[in-house]
């Protein structure tokens, strides 16, 4: 038990977890975005215009937010 307490407050740790979050939060900032309708997660559209599966709108990446 005292070598899991040790090894989550390791500072090496804690640096690999903020990786970890920056690399999560460059996932959802690059590859998906919000529908600007539903605000759901959806696939980010590159080109022309995509269909959200949950609400069924049409969104582009730059239609701006509706809510």
């Amino acid at each position: 038990m005292e070598l899991i307490v040790s090894l989550l407050t390791s500072p090496w740790t804690l640096a690999a977890l903020g990786v970890v979050a920056v690399g999560i939060y460059w996932y959802f900032g690059h590859i998906q975005q919000r529908c600007p309708h539903c605000r759901r997660f959806v696939r980010r559209a590159v080109r022309g215009w995509f269909r959200c599966p949950y609400c069924g709108r049409q969104y582009h990446r730059s239609v701006p937010r509706q809510r």
